[in-house]
């Protein structure tokens, strides 16, 4: 009885699965024509400029991004592609810049620097100089409570400094580093120690954050709510001088702290800067529908210059730049052979990306077109490279497509299996990520409103956020494929006769 049932059911999931129609693509005599102007050689020629040392890396609010947008602006006007904006082709917002801290911590006649022996995010917290003696520092192992766990048990830690591990067990992996800092400061914690076993594996992933100037928008307001207690993440080497063991054979609960005081000396310079987006109109050719619009994003800012060093960006993202350029010409060119398509295409290279995604918050909050009216963001980010994980150049991740809208997955996985045929890798797409790229890259912005997106990547490799990003290393050939997708997609999305449909 129990094979039968399930012999039934098998076999009604998959009559399901077949009969169910997929999406297919509209007539669309012209999109291959037009697709066909997008080339690896423009590509490459663009590219060749905007990576190149001239533009110095493409800073946000700096000379080279500045340049930047110049240049995408005259590319546009070239071929006739519309200012965006009230006649204007840049929406300009303003940037608060904190530099880099100068950080030391005096202790034990011993000098600890900023991003050697202890590290913090400066802009999450209210960080000021410090004097404390070390006898204020109350350890709580892991600093979790739950359930039959309590790390705070028996200890008084109001007015303390926790110190913490940053690590937790594998019970309760929702504890992450932002949670324990919460509950500290509802315990009464002043400030929260973190120590760890990883202490110089993740100081590495973050250095290149911690040595660069932050940035927020000036038009945020700083919600005191939001901070954090002051924190910091402490080395081996500095703990060590903190805490004298009793005996060796003891654990890091049962080291006592040395009756000292711990010295924290802070300076920080703010200073005030502007950035732009860069706004392009293809209006739609249809008396309705133009008034809908497709949105295609790619961020134009990347590193600058650090320690002496240009970090061209080249494929981060250099790559997901020009691919906009090449799909605003096949675009603007379909319009004016009196083919263009009936929804409008706002073509929007954003800034502040590198930054804290704040070129396309500043867009979603301040909108040029009306959210309610926009269809779709397609967003490009980094795709001329390959990753660890393919050795076939032929494959672009897929990531969001799906979230919002599932006619939006669709339609892209009819375009590429009509047109490009590559091959569509959904790893990023999980939910447990945990890499949570979805929340990385500029679409997300557009996300938080409702509005459905597809982020098109080709994953990190050995030179991402490093000065070795360069053009010599792209596959122009992938850009170029992966270029014509994104066209046709937001060809079809412009031409259908219904807005998507959205999830329930």
């Amino acid at each position: 009885m129990k094979l039968v049932i399930s012999f039934v059911s098998i076999t009604i999931v998959l009559s399901c699965s077949v009969i169910k129609p997929a999406y297919k693509v509209g007539k669309t005599k012209y999109a291959e024509k037009y697709a066909s102007t997008i080339t690896q050689e423009e590509l490459k020629k663009h590219l060749e400029i905007i990576a190149s040392d001239e533009y110095e890396g493409r800073e946000t609010g700096k000379k080279g991004q500045k340049m930047t947008a110049e240049y995408l602006k005259n590319q546009l006007t070239s071929y006739g592609v519309a200012p965006g904006n009230k006649g204007s082709n840049f929406q300009y917002f303003p940037l608060i810049e904190t530099n880099k801290p100068q950080a030391n911590i005096l202790f034990h006649n011993k000098d600890f620097r900023y991003t050697k022996e202890f590290y913090f995010y400066a802009t999450m917290a209210n960080f000021e100089p410090f004097e404390v003696c070390a006898d204020e520092l109350v350890a709580v192992e892991y600093g979790i409570v739950e359930g039959k766990r309590d790390d705070y048990k028996g200890k008084n830690v109001e007015g303390k400094i926790v110190v913490i591990k940053l690590e937790s067990p594998e019970d309760f992996s929702k504890w992450d580093w932002r949670k324990k800092l919460k509950f500290a400061e509802s315990k009464g914690a002043k400030q929260v120690f973190f120590s760890s076993s990883n202490y110089a594996s993740n100081l590495e992933k973050v250095h290149h954050y911690l040595t660069k100037s932050s940035m927020r928008l000036a038009t945020d307001k700083v919600n005191k709510k939001e901070l954090f207690i002051p924190f910091f993440f402490l080395s081996d080497e500095l703990l060590s001088e903190i805490y004298l063991m009793e005996r060796p054979e003891q654990e890091f609960l049962n080291r006592y702290p040395q009756y000292e005081t711990i010295q924290f000396l802070y300076t920080k310079g703010m200073g005030r800067l502007e950035s732009s987006n860069v706004v392009g109109l293809i209006e739609g050719s249809d008396s309705v529908l133009k008034h809908e619009y497709i949105i295609l994003t790619a961020h134009y800012d990347h590193l600058g210059i650090q320690e002496g060093e240009i970090y061209n960006g080249a494929d981060d993202d250099g790559t997901g730049t020009v691919a906009l350029l090449e799909i605003a010409q096949a675009f603007q060119k379909a319009k004016d052979e009196g083919n263009g398509p009936k929804r409008s295409i706002v073509i929007l290279p954003v800034s502040g990306e590198e930054k804290g995604l704040l070129g396309s918050r500043y867009y979603t909050e301040n909108p040029i077109f009306p959210l309610e009216n926009t269809v779709a963001n397609l967003n490009i980010d980094m795709i001329g490279r390959l990753d660890q994980f393919h050795t076939n150049k032929e494959y672009v991740y897929v990531i969001g497509a799906d979230k919002i809208s599932k006619e939006l997955h669709q339609i892209n996985e009819a375009t590429n299996k009509k047109y490009t045929k590559l091959e569509l890798d959904y790893t990023f797409n999980k939910d447990n990520d945990p890499n949570r790229f979805y929340y990385r890259s500029d679409h997300y912005n557009f996300a938080k409103n409702g509005i459905p997106v597809i982020f098109y990547f080709s994953g990190v490799h050995e030179d991402y956020h490093q000065p070795s990003d360069e053009v010599d290393k792209i596959l122009f050939d992938k850009v170029e494929t992966i270029s014509q997708l994104v066209f046709f997609t937001a060809w079809e999305l412009a031409n259908k006769p219904s807005r998507l449909k959205l999830n329930k």
